[in-house]
C-alpha cells in the first residue's frame, strides 16, 4: 500500500477523534458549570478548544506550514497559528479565555460570566468547524420551572 493512502487514512482517524472529542469534551464542560463545578467545566472547555483546534488542523491541508514547528498540545501556540492562517479575527481571544480557565482551576471560587465566556467558546468552536453556525443561535436552557408562571 503505498505511503500517501496510510498518511491519507491515519489523518482521517485523527481528524474524527479530534472532532469527537471536542464535542464530548463541550458537552461536559456545559453540564459540569450548570451543575455548579466551574474548575471541572472550564478544564472540559479548554479541552474541546484545544480538540477543535487539532481538528481543523489534521482537516486543512493548508495550515500545515502554520503549524510544522508547533508542539500540537500546545493550545496558546496552536491558536496563534491559526489566527496567522486567518482562522481566527482575534488574536487575544484565546487569552482571555485562557486566563479564565487558569483561575477557575486555581482558585475554585472564582466569579467569571459563564454565559461570555462559553459563547465565546462556542464561536471560537464554529470557526473550526466543531458546531455549525445554527447551533450558537439556540437558546442556552430552559429557565427552571420555579420561573415559570402558569396563568
Amino acid at each position: 500500500m503505498p505511503q500517501d493512502v496510510l498518511t491519507n487514512a491515519s489523518k482521517i482517524i485523527e481528524a474524527d477523534a479530534a472532532l469527537m472529542s471536542a464535542r464530548l469534551y463541550l458537552r461536559g464542560g456545559k453540564r459540569r458549570l450548570q451543575k455548579g463545578s466551574s474548575a471541572a467545566g472550564m478544564d472540559a472547555l479548554y479541552n474541546a478548544v484545544l480538540c477543535g483546534m487539532r481538528y481543523y488542523i489534521a482537516k486543512h491541508k493548508r495550515c500545515a506550514t502554520f503549524v510544522e514547528n508547533i508542539d500540537l498540545w500546545d493550545a496558546a501556540s496552536l491558536f496563534h497559528a491559526l489566527t496567522r492562517a486567518g482562522v481566527f479575527d482575534d488574536p487575544l481571544a484565546f487569552n482571555r479565555f485562557s486566563l479564565i480557565v487558569e483561575r477557575a482551576l486555581w482558585q475554585e471560587s472564582f466569579l467569571f460570566d459563564i454565559d461570555s465566556t462559553l459563547a465565546e467558546v462556542e464561536t471560537m468552536l464554529t470557526k473550526l468547524g466543531i458546531m455549525s453556525s445554527n447551533e450558537n443561535t439556540l437558546p442556552r436552557a430552559v429557565p427552571p420551572s420555579s420561573s415559570l408562571k402558569i396563568i
